[in-house]
């Protein structure tokens, strides 16, 4: 009995131990997949702990090959040791850092951000770290190449986004036309203080779509001196391309309506021929006349000498006519009679 309860008491105090040195042990863990984000964008690097232990007493770094991202240190941000290029675009979570989120924030994405990312935990002379690869893509202002067309009175949209989409709320979009200012946004709100008067509460941005690098611009009951090109501007875009040009045809609806009953009427009707077609026509048709007359007065002509000499070759022999045939004897001339016996 005494031997039962001795094993017991020992398999339990072994499972206690095992288990207490499980719940003890801290593991970090970062994203396997890269994490991939276009250029002027912000963008989170995830590392956590694992089981969630309370970070804000420990120190945490990040680093990129040799350059100092990020050092917190008992909850504060050491600024000193930051590398130059990282200065003023990095962030913890202070308050994720109770609950063992050490994931990184990183704002105004430049292309030489890309690489492999190193997220280290240092508590006493424990530390543990793991890796994250980021990849910083190129984006474009793509707007229309095709004239936008409108008629005056309408609304019309000036389609233009951002390739690949990210989230624009928190730059600067500016909208021009020539070089007055059609519309503004900025931190989050729009400017209508810098807006040319004549535009005054006829445009706005989708703001719920900005999020997902949409700009385009609504123009609202526009007119003909709206007509031009358009300016989507991104001031704060960093390497790649900051605008795109948009062009706006305005047509009143009476010249829609010319255009409209023009396109259905017909070149020419049978009670009214083209004048042209009809003189090409008559000179036609007076030169081959011409041709025709010219060829029947030759072949008649041709005709009328064959006859002739036939005449003056077979009329004697055939039908015995007397013909008259003149000779000259002593410088006279003598008429001889001639008759066929």
């Amino acid at each position: 009995m005494m031997l039962k309860t001795l094993i017991t008491e020992s398999v339990f105090l072994i499972v206690f131990c095992l288990l207490s040195h499980t719940e003890g042990e801290t593991e970090i863990f970062c994203s396997s997949e890269p994490i991939i984000s276009p250029c002027s964008s912000t963008v989170v690097l995830p590392c956590r702990l694992d089981p969630q232990q309370d970070a804000t007493h420990t120190t945490v770094k990040w680093t990129q090959q040799d350059h100092v991202v990020h050092i917190c240190k008992d909850g504060e941000d050491v600024a000193g040791e930051q590398t130059e290029r990282f200065e003023g675009r990095t962030s913890l979570f202070s308050e994720g850092l109770r609950k063992g989120n050490l994931s990184l924030e990183l704002s105004s994405l430049k292309l030489s951000d890309s690489g492999r990312y190193k997220c280290s935990f240092q508590d006493g002379s424990e530390e543990k770290s793991c890796h994250v690869a980021l990849i910083v893509g190129r984006s474009e202002v793509i707007r229309s190449h095709d004239p936008i067309p409108a008629e005056s009175g309408q609304d019309v949209i000036l389609p233009c986004h951002l390739e690949p989409p990210f989230d624009v709320s928190t730059l600067t979009v500016e909208w021009r036309h020539n070089n007055t200012v059609v519309h503004k946004y900025r931190s989050s709100g729009d400017y209508p203080d810098v807006q040319h008067q004549k535009f005054k509460g006829r445009t706005s941005l989708f703001h719920d779509e900005m999020i997902h690098g949409n700009i385009s611009l609504k123009l609202e009951n526009i007119t003909k001196d709206d007509a031009g090109i358009y300016t989507c501007f991104v001031p704060k875009l960093n390497c790649q391309v900051k605008r795109g040009n948009i062009s706006l045809i305005v047509v009143s609806n009476d010249e829609e309506t010319n255009k409209k009953a023009a396109g259905h009427q017909p070149r020419s009707s049978p009670e009214q021929p083209d004048k042209t077609q009809n003189s090409n026509g008559l000179y036609f048709g007076l030169g081959v006349a011409a041709v025709l007359l010219v060829v029947f007065a030759a072949v008649c002509l041709y005709k009328r000498n064959r006859l002739r000499r036939y005449r003056h070759e077979a009329l004697p022999q055939k039908h015995g006519i007397i013909y008259k045939q003149s000779s000259m004897t002593n410088g006279h001339e003598t008429d001889m009679m001639t008759s066929e016996e």
